[in-house]
């Protein structure tokens, strides 16, 4: 199936104007950080845990989000204890406000659901630290710079050079930090749960790029004694795979659409990452990674096989 029967898009020759694009996209990012800097989640900064058990019958997360955000409670982390009526809160706050806080559950609590009260006798309400302290955030970070490596070593010994995996890395860190960019600027929290959607996003656009590095290795091969540009070449390669690739990103696309409109507040900000990460993703390995392979050959007089 091909959305394009004969592209014939230049990419290589038009190279200055994505990678314009994605410099003031990063620089955005930049600012961003710097500024507003990245909205952690109580997995990392810790905050007031509040549990709250209802005297009659166990009412729905959504119900209980929706009853907070009346009150000006936003931004909770809801999670129910089966077989009981009992709802465990978390909100980002300071150690001493944590009583404060319970009140102000409790009585939005006993307005949303005046027939269901909350029993303030089983009430508790405590200071929790971060789930992911300082040194787990260190080790993640370590992991990940490792797996980064392992991706780039790994491509580089599957491709026999080193500009397969060293461009595949760049464009991954590419669709990482710029998707991070995008959550900073729209104030969007980063737990755990957008974490592992990062990872996801890793694995996705790494997978992406090596279906074209591999069509422009094969037509390398191909090319015998034609002596065909390289820039020709991977122009040819890129629109060769450009019906794949826009077959795949669109299929989960609409799948991540499908997350964001019926998955809920639980998953959002995991449906919202990923699906800013996949546009952004299916545009790097096109316009950045396959014309950081042209520079690195051209500038480097090398020979790609």
């Amino acid at each position: 199936m091909e959305f394009f029967r004969t592209p014939h898009f230049k990419y290589i020759s038009n190279r200055k104007y994505f990678f314009w694009l994605s410099g003031a996209l990063g620089v955005m990012t930049v600012v961003s950080l710097l500024t507003r800097g990245p909205n952690l989640s109580i997995d990392f900064t810790g905050g007031t845990l509040v549990e709250a058990t209802f005297t009659k019958a166990a009412v729905s997360i959504g119900d209980v989000r929706k009853a907070l955000a009346q009150a000006g409670l936003k931004d909770p982390q809801l999670q129910s204890v089966p077989g009981q009526n009992t709802v465990i809160i978390r909100f980002k706050s300071e150690e001493g406000l944590k009583q404060e806080l319970a009140t102000q559950i409790e009585s939005a609590l006993a307005k949303a659901f005046p027939d269901n009260p909350v029993d303030k006798n089983r009430t508790r309400a405590e200071y929790v630290g971060p789930v992911v302290g300082q040194h787990l955030v260190g080790q993640a970070m370590l992991a990940i710079f490792s797996s980064m490596l392992g991706i780039a070593l790994y491509v580089a010994f599957r491709f026999k050079s080193l500009v397969w995996g060293v461009s595949g890395v760049i464009a991954l860190v590419h669709d990482v930090f710029l998707t991070v960019g995008f959550l900073s600027l729209f104030n969007r929290e980063i737990s755990i749960t957008v974490v592992a959607a990062l990872l996801t996003l890793a694995g996705y656009s790494i997978n992406d790029t090596i279906v074209i590095f591999d069509r422009i290795r094969e037509n390398i091969r191909l090319r015998g004694r034609t002596k065909e540009p390289l820039d020709i070449l991977i122009d040819r390669s890129c629109n060769e795979t450009l019906s794949r690739t826009i077959i795949t990103s669109l299929t989960v696309f609409l799948v991540l659409i499908s997350l964001l409109v019926f998955g809920g507040e639980v998953i959002r900000d995991f449906s919202l990452a990923l699906t800013f990460g996949v546009v952004i993703g299916s545009y790097s390995t096109i316009f950045i990674a396959s014309p950081i392979v042209y520079l690195w050959v051209t500038r480097r007089n090398k020979t790609l096989r």
